[in-house]
């Protein structure tokens, strides 16, 4: 199936069945992809793959299913992670709805930031009751109501921002001097304005730093980037929040 077909949900595993399940059948889908920790010897983890096993075993019939993992215990990993899968899943033509109400909190607030960054579609399934944990398989039982949860768009840094976030990325993520940033951001096309007529060498590569010095400058204020001024000597370093929109590792 393809994403002509419908939507697809993302979905934490954890201790929920019931409100994995619930979410499923407010909003059908052909397609689910369910996000499991990498500790592979957590006693929590085990628990969440069972669960996983159950719901798969009562919906694979009319509902494609895949398992993925990603450290659950790091918010910017995670983040990342979670908005590259809710692009491709856009790029492919679903409509990415995301169960918010089935992992840990870090996992939760960084696929809510991801839908933010993606226009993807949260959800919150409430559940009728809760267990108290001990060895039991499942933290809640049955589903009162599922909620969808209002989508803000996060507007991130602009384009040329973005442009310099994605060489930094692509040059493993810092650069001694601020300068060898430019022929990187040249294979751009359009990040520096043509040189003007009549205009020196010497006075286009000036222009070009001082563009470059700008942007820089409002990636730092806003957080993008990190700068550390030696001299007459700037380092530049992208910032946990900057990888997130900087693209997938080391490319452009």
């Amino acid at each position: 199936m393809n994403g002509s077909d419908g939507m697809a949900h993302i979905i934490p595993m954890g201790l929920e069945v019931d409100r994995v399940l619930g979410g499923l059948r407010r909003f059908p889908t052909n397609r689910a992809i369910l996000l499991y920790g990498n500790d592979t010897e957590s006693e929590i983890e085990k628990k969440a793959r069972e669960n996983g096993k159950r719901i798969r075993d009562m919906v694979s019939a009319t509902i494609q299913i895949e398992d993925r993992e990603l450290d659950i215990f790091d918010f910017y990993d995670a983040a990342r992670k979670l908005r590259e899968l809710m692009e491709s899943l856009s790029e492919e033509g679903y409509k990415v709805y995301v169960n918010l109400s089935t992992g840990n909190r870090i996992v939760t607030s960084a696929a809510l930031l991801a839908c933010f960054m993606t226009g993807s579609h949260p959800y919150y399934v409430r559940p009728e009751r809760y267990s108290i944990p001990g060895d039991q398989f499942v933290l809640s039982h049955g589903v009162k109501e599922v909620m969808e949860i209002p989508s803000v768009t996060i507007l991130g840094p602009t384009g040329a921002g973005v442009k310099v976030l994605k060489v930094l990325n692509s040059q493993g993520g810092s650069v001694r001097y601020e300068t060898s940033l430019i022929p990187h951001l040249d294979l751009q096309g359009d990040f520096f304005k043509d040189r003007n007529e009549g205009e020196t060498k010497k006075a286009y590569m000036a222009r070009k730093k001082a563009h470059l010095s700008r942007v820089l400058k409002g990636l730092e204020n806003e957080g993008y980037v990190s700068l550390t001024r030696k001299g007459k000597y700037v380092s530049v370093s992208i910032t946990e929040t900057g990888f997130l929109f900087s693209g997938p590792p080391g490319t452009l």
